[in-house]
């Protein structure tokens, strides 16, 4: 019997495999009761491919998911030479394409397994199908449910429009993909399941117990001919209590990067949210705690914008996860991106190639366990460029943000890696999606400081220190910030607020040099970046001296 991870690998390679019926026949899913109870004329490796084309021609029949259809036809059933070909030939930039990609395969593997367990029940007395329980079944209760348990019921939509419904549809589609892929760890209910729901007038509770999960999230969406506005709210289903709540706001232009934007804010707020809140509950006495709990935990204080002072109870909290299972590899990671970031944030300014190398040494761990992990991947592409090693590092968040194109965090690594490689116009882009994206997520600072100082290196000192001053706001902690603050408003011949800025900053770093600056507080190796990037620098450390530091 075939685990749900099992399953999935399977289906992957048949896929792959769906024109070669020679390597089809040793896939496991010859021997799930999906295939044995199909009823179709082939059998053995036919059809495990006739299986495969009927479902996908019936689960994406509508016209709303047609090109859906298309992308899984022109990948796997009759594919182009190369998946950027069928991009290509389906209208759709590559980025697109491998985001519908990821939710046709993830739509279609949940539907199949789906219906494997239905096959299996029929086999079992007693077995219930979970989504068909009423509320005088036996229910789950809430203190067992497993952490991070979501279900994303479909959103209303308010405007009775047939094209606003394919906005609709696709976002829940998306958050649900997106919800699984950020949030490691998490249980995230299936579409097929969770669209059993639509258009049933049923209690958030009985959802909760049904499914058995802790959390639901809930939202509507009313579309204009200018405007898209999306309210959303996340519910603890044990008691209704309402947890969280946002208003999305966006013009209405292109529907597709309307719901790509949509997407990306829902689901980094969501997951940071479920993690605050599951952590919270938990409690800290030696018979509570697991690795999960600890875990849980630690992100919560990485998640907070005062990561400097918390960076160091963080990876106490992972440590102890790791002594609890040494193979959990979201404490190895965890402790990775904390020694990064303590490097990239310039939060230690002593021993950074010890703190980078135990984040390798933990990435190479973890890759060992798990080589396809998000955030391992995310992970290493972030201590690439704490190395320097730019170009390697921005083909590594290609990689990232074709996995998932709603994460604005892998967009500023994209920016950043691009300034240091002498691109700037192309990173102020990059850093501009990102807050396109997420405007209210607590990382907003740090791409705001990259789009600060590219604006500065591109000359446009007022736009550097509008953005500068947002990052400021967005976590005060950022020392460096008040400086790159100082030299944009002197540049702008504000030389009475950069002074007072610089004055800020000297009394955590006094005695400060324009050398010493440009040498010893750069978050990347300075003989690794472009010639361009060091030209345009200049710039910045001009505004630095303009602001009163001394050479």
């Amino acid at each position: 019997m075939l685990t749900h991870s099992e399953f999935e690998t399977q289906l992957k390679e048949a896929l792959r495999h769906c024109t070669q019926i020679d390597l089809l026949a040793g896939n496991g899913l010859l021997q799930s009761r999906l295939l044995t109870r199909s009823g179709l004329e082939a059998d053995g490796p036919q059809a495990l491919r006739a299986l495969l084309i009927e479902t996908v021609a019936t689960l994406f029949a509508e016209d709303k998911d047609k090109r859906l259809n298309r992308v899984l036809e022109l990948t796997y059933f009759n594919p182009a030479p190369k998946q950027e070909a069928a991009a290509a030939q389906l209208g759709l930039s590559f980025s697109t394409y491998r985001r519908h990609l990821t939710v046709a395969v993830g739509r279609l593997i949940e539907w199949l397994w789906q219906q494997e367990q239905r096959a299996r029940d029929t086999e079992t007395p007693g077995d219930q199908d979970v989504v068909g329980m009423t509320e005088d079944a036996a229910t789950v209760p809430s203190s067992t449910r497993p952490r991070l348990s979501i279900v994303v019921l479909p959103f209303l939509n308010l405007s009775q429009e047939a094209e606003v419904d394919y906005l609709v549809d696709g976002i829940v589609d998306s958050l649900i993909t997106d919800l699984s892929t950020c949030l490691p760890g998490s249980l995230v209910i299936s579409r097929s399941t969770a669209f059993t729901y639509k258009g049933r007038a049923v209690s958030l509770r009985q959802v909760g117990e049904e499914l058995g999960i802790r959390y639901v999230l809930e939202g509507s969406v009313l579309a204009d001919p200018q405007r898209v506005r999306v309210n959303v709210q996340l519910v603890d289903a044990a008691n209704d209590e309402h947890l969280w709540g946002e208003r999305f706001d966006k013009e209405r232009k292109e529907l597709l990067r309307v719901q790509e934007e949509i997407v990306g804010r829902l689901s980094r707020s969501v997951g940071i949210e479920l993690i605050r809140t599951e952590a919270a509950r938990r409690g800290d006495s030696a018979g509570e705690v697991d690795a999960d709990d600890l875990v849980m935990r630690a992100r919560a204080l990485l998640n907070d914008v005062g990561r400097k002072k918390n960076a160091t109870g963080a990876v106490d909290l992972f440590r102890r996860a790791l002594e609890l299972d040494p193979n959990c590899i979201d404490a190895m990671v965890g402790i990775a991106v904390t020694r990064i970031y303590q490097v990239i944030n310039l939060y230690r300014l002593v021993g950074r190639e010890v703190l980078l190398d135990e984040a390798e040494e933990m990435i190479s761990g973890a890759a060992l366990l798990a080589p396809h992990h998000h955030a391992m991947l995310k992970a290493r592409a972030l201590l690439l460029r704490a190395r320097g090693r730019f170009h390697e590092a921005a083909i590594a968040t290609e990689g990232l943000i074709a996995r998932n194109p709603a994460d604005p965090t892998a967009y500023k690594e994209m920016g950043l890696n691009r300034l240091y490689l002498g691109q700037t116009r192309e990173a102020v882009e990059w850093f501009r999606r990102a807050d396109a994206i997420a405007p209210r997520d607590p990382e907003r600072w740090t791409w705001l400081q990259g789009l600060g100082r590219a604006l500065m290196q591109l000359g446009d000192a007022a736009g550097a220190a509008d953005a500068l001053s947002q990052a400021l706001d967005s976590n005060p902690d950022y020392v460096r910030g008040r400086a790159m603050l100082a030299a944009a408003e002197a540049l702008t011949g504000n030389i009475r607020t950069a002074r007072r800025y610089l004055a800020e900053y000297a009394t955590f770093e006094p005695n400060m040099t324009v050398r010493r600056f440009a040498e010893q507080r750069s978050s990347v190796p300075s003989g690794a970046v472009n010639r361009v990037y060091r030209q345009e620098n200049e710039r910045i450390l001009d505004g630095l001296r303009r602001a009163g530091m001394p050479d």
